[in-house]
This record gives C-alpha cells, sequence and structure tokens, in this order.
C-alpha cells in the first residue's frame, strides 16, 4: 500500500496523539507540532503495522515530518 498524507495523518488521529492531526502541517517535523517522543513512537509502531514496513532506529532521523514519512514509507513498499 502507498503512503499518502491523508493516510499518515488518520495514523496520528488513531494514535490519539494529538486533539486534530488533519490540522498538521506536512513540512513542520512532528515534534515542532506537539507530539512528543513517546507518542512519535507510538506514531511510528502504528505506521510499521498499518504499512507492514520496519522503521529501524537508525532511520529514525530520516521520517522527522509528515512528508518526509510519506517518502519514506513509499520508498520502503516499492
Amino acid at each position: 500500500m502507498k503512503a499518502t498524507v491523508e493516510n499518515v495523518k488518520e495514523v496520528i488521529a488513531e494514535a490519539e496523539v494529538l486533539g486534530d492531526a488533519s490540522e498538521m502541517k506536512n513540512d513542520i517535523p512532528l515534534r515542532d507540532q506537539g507530539i512528543d517522543s513517546l507518542d512519535v513512537v507510538n506514531v511510528y509502531l502504528l505506521l510499521e503495522e498499518k504499512f507492514d514496513i520496519k522503521i529501524p532506529d537508525e532511520d529514525l532521523s530520516q521520517v522527522r515530518t509528515i512528508s518526509d514519512i510519506v517518502e519514506y514509507i513509499n520508498k520502503k513498499v516499492d
């Protein structure tokens, strides 16, 4: 399954880490939008489950924004 901004925001909403994930900006790091480091880990775990991928610790610096996440997932699922 290809990732889109919309389905990444749905995963963030499912993680219940923000009031309204649809208002999130695509190019601002998740942590700068009010998601703390523990919640970011929860989001990554849900993304791994939804897209059937693994995000190794060494790749975490590559998935800081929603746009980064979409690009990263789409590279992994090809």
